[in-house]
C-alpha cells in the first residue's frame, strides 16, 4: 500500500490521498517524503538504511520519552 513516493530525478514527491486514515496520517507521509528529499545527497546510504533512518526519526519523540 503506497502512500507516497519521492522522485529524486525531478525532486518532487507525490502523495496518494487514498489509504490515509486521518489528516495526521497524511502529514506523517508528507514528512516522510520531505526527509527523503533532505537525505538525497547523503553518500553511502542505501534505500533500506534511508528508510530505517526515516523510521527512527519519526518515532524519536516516543523513543526518548
Amino acid at each position: 500500500d503506497e502512500r507516497g513516493a519521492y522522485y529524486e530525478e525531478t525532486r518532487r514527491a507525490i502523495i496518494y490521498l487514498n489509504g490515509h486514515e486521518s489528516v495526521e496520517d497524511l502529514l506523517c507521509t508528507i514528512t516522510h517524503e520531505v526527509i527523503h528529499h533532505c537525505v538525497r545527497n547523503v553518500k553511502n546510504i542505501d534505500e533500506l538504511q534511508e528508510e530505517s533512518l526515516i523510521f527512527a526519526m519519526a518515532w524519536a519523540e516516543y523513543s526518548i520519552s
